[in-house]
């Protein structure tokens, strides 16, 4: 059952504290890393849902309560790191023909970081574009330090009675919770960058495929940021100390989470641990049509070949 068969949308509230870390709470409840968007409707009465996602510096989590083209409602979270991610994600709304649109978001932050003023002004931009389709935007964008006011929480809870609440209530998680692959999705969320064009955002309701895990693990055993330098190795983030780690791999490396670090090892090791899989699967494994990002590998391996000539 929905709430689109009684003929009445939910309203969409809108809180903010500075609690600390809370369990995650009972029933349903969904991390949304970095890259990724999930839709989904709402649970049977009595149950409860939680969409929820962290670590957000100059990137947007995007909360959203609305209505499918069949009048089925759905909530929607996003974890949304550029101006092209921003647009995709809201083009699979309006390809999807939603409506209704009660939109709530925070992040951007810090105000002086060109990335984050960047994706404010898209995220802004697309709202206006939606037009009719939007009932209301509650933004809490360029605030400030995002370490300080659990300004990089944000998600989304489902009541047992269908109250439907965006709030940046941050949740004590351990990196399993975050990646429960153990270090692909921190690969996809650096190497989906990699490709050309860019993989913008992907659907967290879709496990990873072998092809892609396979794609962008061997993209990640062979990427550097400089070819000619090996320490530039994504796999070489397993030497590296936490502070090396954000200086080197993020934007806003004074301002990332605690365990930004412990993610990006996880995902080198995670490539380093795929290393035979990938050799095995490129020998054995005969693909159907053109494997996802397998642009940027051979592109990836040409320059490699040559930087080691």
């Amino acid at each position: 059952m929905n709430t689109a068969g009684t003929g009445t949308l939910p309203k969409l509230a809108v809180t903010r504290t500075d609690n600390p870390a809370e369990p995650p709470p009972d029933g349903t409840f969904r991390f949304v890393d970095q890259g990724n968007y999930l839709i989904t409707g709402l649970p049977g009465l009595g149950s409860r849902l939680t969409l929820y996602s962290d670590s957000a510096t100059s990137c947007i989590i995007v909360a959203i309560l609305g209505t499918h083209a069949d009048g089925d409602t759905f909530v929607a979270l996003a974890h949304l790191d550029s101006a092209p991610c921003i647009e995709s994600f809201f083009q699979v709304l309006v390809e999807r023909g939603c409506t209704n649109l009660q939109i709530a978001a925070q992040g951007a932050n810090p105000p002086d970081n060109d990335t984050a003023g960047t994706n404010a002004a898209a995220l802004r931009g697309v709202i206006e574009k939606l037009g009719s389709r939007v009932l209301s935007s509650t933004l809490f964008l360029l605030e400030g330090d995002p370490r300080q006011d659990n300004r990089g929480d944000f998600g989304l809870t489902v009541s047992p009675d269908w109250e439907t609440t965006a709030t940046n209530q941050p949740y004590a998680l351990t990196l399993p919770d975050r990646d429960p692959t153990c270090g692909g999705q921190s690969v996809y969320c650096i190497m989906r960058r990699q490709e050309h064009p860019p993989v913008e955002i992907r659907n967290a309701a879709l496990p990873f495929t072998h092809d892609e895990l396979v794609a962008l693990s061997s993209i990640a055993i062979s990427f550097r940021k400089d070819a000619n330098d090996p320490t530039t190795a994504f796999t070489n983030i397993v030497n590296m100390e936490s502070e090396a780690i954000r200086q080197a791999w993020s934007t806003t490396p004074q301002y990332e989470a605690p365990w930004f670090s412990d993610e990006l090892k996880q995902g080198a090791c995670f490539a380093i641990a795929m290393a035979p899989v990938v050799t095995l699967s490129a020998t054995w494994l005969v693909p159907v049509g053109e494997r996802p990002f397998a642009r940027m590998a051979a592109a990836l391996a040409r320059t490699r070949g040559r930087a080691d000539g």
